[in-house]
This record gives C-alpha cells, sequence and structure tokens, in this order.
C-alpha cells in the first residue's frame, strides 16, 4: 500500500524552486522553527484552521458555526481559533461567505499528488521544469517522497527536493538516485545560535551536508540570507569558508529576507517576531555573493525568501 502524506499547499507554475516551470509539493510538518519563517502553517502536521484577517467582514456567523466553541472574537486581530480546541470539523470555514478562513493541510494519498504533478507535463517539457519537494521538512515523510521521486522518475520528470537536513542520513541517502537535483538550506554556522533561532543545533545539519556534497553532484546550498540573524559579513564569510574547506559544495544561493509571509502568524494566533524588521533586496546581498565568490564558490542571489 502506498504511503499518504500531509501537505499544505501544492504551487503550479512556480519558477524560483529549480528550472524551468515547476510544481511545488508543501509537506506540512517541520523539525525546525525558524523565528523568521515565512511558512508557519508548515511547523506542525496536523491540518490547522487559518483565518484571513483583511478578507474578514467581521459578521461573526464563524462563532455561531463553531460546535465547540473554539472560534472567539479577538480584537485587533479578529475571529482567531484555539486550535487546541479547534476539531477541524470545518464548520466555520462553511458558514464563512468571504473566504476569510480555511482548513491548510490535508491527507493525500501519493496517487493523488502524482495526479495534481501530471496535470502540468506539457509545461515541464516545453520549459525543461519538474516537480520540487519543499515544506516544512518533507523528508519528515520520508516514504511518500521516496515514492514519489520514484515516480516521477519512471515518468521522466525532473525531481528535486529541498531540506533543511535536521535528519538521519539514510533518509537522504536512500533518495539521492531518485533526485536531479538537491537544495540544502543552511542557516548559520555557529550551533548555539543555530539552536536559539531554530530550535535545534546545526551539527548534524553540517555533517549532511559534507556527505550529500560527496554523494551527490547536482547540489546547491540556499542561504536565507536575514537581518540579526546572518546578514553580515563575518558570518556569511564563515560559511562560506566552512563549504570551501569542508565540503565539495561549489554552488550556493542566497535568498533575501522579506515578511510576506507575517500575516500567517496572526492568522494561526501566533507571535512574529521579525514583524517590524526590514526587507532585504537582491542589491543588499550582492556584497555577500562577491565575498563567497572570491573564495571560489559560485554565488547566485535568488528571490525573496527564507
Amino acid at each position: 500500500m502506498s504511503p499518504g502524506a500531509t501537505v499544505f499547499d501544492i504551487e503550479r507554475y512556480a519558477v524560483e524552486d529549480g528550472p524551468g516551470i515547476r510544481t511545488v509539493v508543501f509537506f506540512k510538518g517541520c523539525n525546525l522553527h525558524c523565528t523568521w519563517c515565512q511558512n508557519p502553517e508548515s511547523h506542525g502536521m496536523k491540518p490547522q484552521v487559518m483565518y484571513y484577517r483583511d478578507q474578514c467582514a467581521s459578521c461573526g456567523k464563524c462563532v455561531i458555526a463553531c460546535p465547540v466553541g473554539a472560534v472567539r472574537d479577538s480584537p485587533p486581530d479578529g475571529f482567531l481559533t484555539d486550535h487546541a480546541r479547534c476539531t477541524l470539523c470545518g464548520a466555520c470555514v462553511d458558514a464563512c461567505f468571504y473566504s476569510a478562513r480555511k482548513i491548510v493541510g490535508r491527507q493525500m494519498t501519493v496517487g493523488a499528488i502524482m495526479d495534481e504533478i501530471l496535470k502540468d507535463r506539457a509545461f515541464y517539457e516545453s520549459s525543461a521544469g519538474g516537480v520540487t519537494f519543499s515544506g516544512g521538512e518533507p523528508l519528515l515523510q520520508a516514504e511518500a517522497v521516496l515514492e514519489l521521486a520514484k515516480r516521477c522518475r519512471a515518468e521522466s520528470i525532473h525531481t528535486a527536493l529541498e531540506t533543511a537536513g535536521f535528519i538521519r542520513w539514510e533518509h537522504i541517502e536512500r533518495l539521492l538516485p531518485w533526485l536531479d537535483l538537491l537544495y540544502f538550506d543552511f542557516k548559520h554556522i555557529d550551533s548555539e545560535t543555530h539552536h536559539r533561532l531554530t530550535g535545534v543545533p546545526n551539527e548534524l545539519i553540517l555533517e549532511n551536508i559534507r556527505k550529500a556534497a560527496e554523494a551527490f553532484e547536482n547540489l546547491v546550498v540556499r542561504i536565507p540570507v536575514v537581518p540579526s540573524v546572518n546578514a553580515d559579513m563575518e558570518t556569511l564569510s564563515r560559511m562560506f569558508s566552512f563549504l570551501v574547506d569542508q565540503t565539495r559544495v561549489r554552488t550556493v544561493e542566497l535568498l533575501p529576507f522579506h515578511r510576506l509571509g507575517g500575516g500567517k502568524y496572526a492568522g494561526l494566533g501566533m507571535e512574529y517576531a521579525f514583524e517590524t524588521v526590514a526587507n532585504l533586496s537582491k542589491e543588499d546581498c550582492l556584497p555577500f555573493a562577491e565575498a563567497g565568490r572570491r573564495l571560489g564558490l559560485a554565488v547566485g542571489v535568488g528571490a525573496q525568501g527564507a
């Protein structure tokens, strides 16, 4: 029996997560909780009710509809959900005429996910695109990702994976023969700082970067460049030096920080620590990219993202 998976989004016609036009499958659940994360709905494995304040008409029908009293009016944030009490029955979603509420996260079979992927086969073929598995941390659902990668290979679909690497090496290793491209996130060089900002230390991640670079040629390290985290020349130079001195990695992509996902925090009843932090532009990251190039790395600056 094929494994199922919990996903929180399937984005079609994506162009930032690999070559060509792509379908990105976002798996729900992450074992890092980065304080700047743009997808807080990815943190937990279970589905959640997301609330969109800017679409809400404040009619209160969601409060009336909820059979367990999990929805409350919480000025100025709007009609928030007590996720500990919520049973995910969907009554508040059905009662909202303004699409201000939806359940984020759903269980899907591998076959159903493949059906979505195959809808855009013509675009993959015309643009040299494919599918990217992202998250969250997709390797928390490693069996489903492996089965999907095998099916994509059978369909001659270019397949990429994005991982933060805080996972047993075996999960990464057995997937490599079925991948065409591997994105490996690298947040910070200092383990104590990494632990404080993401919830986990970085020793396992660094070791997995070393191993992945030895075992897999088409590997790109992605560094989210985040103010007050690593957006300084000293920290990024140490990160570049680690890659040059201790790994075979030679391709790096810098991702400038943005706050585009900040509104999701309020919709989930969460606080966003980076609410007042200024966005970075590609131009802000060019000096960092040049520093990496001087060390021999092929460093590009991608779209904003974290």
